[in-house]
Order: C-alpha cells, then structure tokens, then sequence
C-alpha cells in the first residue's frame, strides 16, 4: 500500500480532511501534520523525516498554499529525494511555476472526479516509481526555466498568444544576443544581454506581469553606452518602437529616460515581431559597434 506525505496550507483544513480520509478510505496511507507530528517534537525534523518515509507527495494547492514557504520547500525535498509529486487543485488560482508542469487533479468542479483521478495518479505512480517523476526537474524549479516558463505563460490571460510570442523571441534572441537569461520569482521573465566590456547589458527582456505578458527595452540603463547616451538616440529608438503600436497606446517622449513595456498583443502576428526584432537586433549592432569589448 502506498503512503504519501500531505502537503497543505493550516488555512484549508476543510479540504484537507476531505482529502487525507478520501484516501485512507482508498486504501492509501497518509502522512499529515496535524496527526502524525507528536506534542513537543521538533517540527522541521518531522516534517523532513515523514517526506523521507512516503512515497509520494500530494500537494493541495489553493491561494494559501501557493504562497506558502513551507509548502514550496516540502515539494523541492520530495524532489532531491526523487519522490513523485502530485498536485489536487482545490481552488481558482495561478499554478506556480515549480508545479506547473505536474498534471494536476481537479477537485474544484467534482470533487469525487478529482479524488478518483487523484487515487489512480498515485497507484500508478506506486507501480512505476522510476518513471512516475521523469520530468521533475523541469516540473520542480522554483525559479523560471525554459521548461517551466513557457507553460506558466500559458494560464495568463491571454495565455496561449503569449506563450508562442515569447518562446519566439526568447529563441532569436539565443541566436544573437550573447545570453539569455532567467529570473524572478514575483515577475518571472527572461533577458536578451550582450557583453560590453565586463559587464553583460540588457537589451530587452519579456516578463509575466499578472495582468499581462510584455516585453521591455531599459532605455533608462542603455543610457549609460554609446550611442544611448545620447537623449536624440534613445528617442530614435522609441519613434521605432511606437510603430508597433496604435496611437493611442504609443510612448511619451519622456519613457526615452524610462522602459518602455509593449504588451505581447501588439507582437502576435509575424510582421510585428519582426519589425520588434529588427528594431532589438538596432539596439544590439549599435552597443557592439561603438563600446569597447574588452
């Protein structure tokens, strides 16, 4: 019989309860906080001994829990330890990005459903062991990575437009910028940078903002190399770049000392995008050409 770890906010007690004995009445062990952490004992140890123990992990992911520490570090050690990690949706929420690439079992709607496909995950899981987490590195990354980023996008608004543009861009740009880069956790996104001397600079970077996809020129950090120091440069690139737009979304002049954000609507289509590259790979051929490489 399989017994799994129960990873859970204190806040959704309620779905929790319903959980853990939906599956003791399955025949499926369960390991929990509330019933298995004795009186006096040392919390962070039990907690790590009872992941140590099971043979999975079944994370019930609502609001709370999303933004809970302590549920984040529980799946990333299941991970070390190559546990199989499953996800029961219990509420309307962004799946967070070192979840988003487990399937998960949809208890909002039917909770019966979801228990039973639930269920089933983990008895599968339980007769496949080595293949029951073979995508986890990608699936358990706190920080965003290709693997991860991608599909987050894909739960936006807008979600499926925004994906494709930025997996476009994100893929030029590894064939002409020097490095691409990940990073943040509250507005995750990637950097298109080119090296000037020492430092690596960046030319744009697309970031999921929460209402929206978007990518960004640092007109204000360009500001600093040839030819941007000059304001008549920066404004240049902005006239280029307000062409992608309709006039009445287009830069004051003054976003040439700022960063102007494009939403990823105005890139869909493939001439768009291209005229955004053109004008990007400008920005790039301009900083190589007039600042020193080494």
């Amino acid at each position: 019989m399989p017994k799994v770890f129960i990873s859970h906010s204190n806040q959704d007690s309620d779905q929790t309860l319903y959980i853990t004995d939906s599956l003791k009445r399955a025949g499926i062990g369960v390991w929990v906080d509330f019933e298995n952490i004795r009186g006096g004992a040392d919390w962070l140890c039990e907690i790590q001994a009872g992941i140590e123990r099971c043979d999975a992990v079944v994370v019930i992911l609502s609001a709370a829990s999303a933004k809970s520490v302590w549920v984040e570090r529980e799946c990333l050690y299941a991970h070390q330890l190559r546990k199989p990690v499953f996800t029961a949706l219990v509420a309307d929420i962004l799946i967070p990005l070192h979840l988003i690439n487990i399937q998960y079992c949809d208890l909002r709607a039917g909770p019966a459903q979801g228990m039973a496909r639930l269920v089933d995950s983990i008895r599968s899981a339980g007769q496949s062991d080595e293949a029951a987490n073979q995508d986890a590195p990608a699936a358990l990354s706190r920080q965003p990575i290709e693997a991860n980023f991608f599909p987050y996008l894909g739960q936006l608004p807008d979600g499926e437009m925004a994906a494709t543009v930025a997996l476009d861009l994100f893929r030029w740009a590894r064939a002409v910028a020097d490095e691409v880069a990940f990073g943040g956790e509250t507005r995750p996104g990637f950097q298109a940078r080119v090296v000037l001397g020492q430092k690596l600079v960046t030319v744009f970077s697309v970031r999921a903002f929460r209402r929206r996809t978007a990518v960004q020129i640092p007109l204000d950090h360009l500001a600093v190399y040839k030819p941007f120091t000059r304001r008549t440069a920066r404004e240049a690139s902005l006239r280029k770049l307000n062409k992608l737009l309709p006039k009445s979304a287009r830069f004051d002049a003054d976003r040439a000392d700022r960063r102007p954000t494009i939403p990823l609507h105005y890139l869909a289509d493939a001439k768009s995008r291209e005229t955004f590259k053109r004008i990007a790979l400008s920005i790039i051929a301009e900083l190589r050409s007039r600042n020193p490489q080494s």
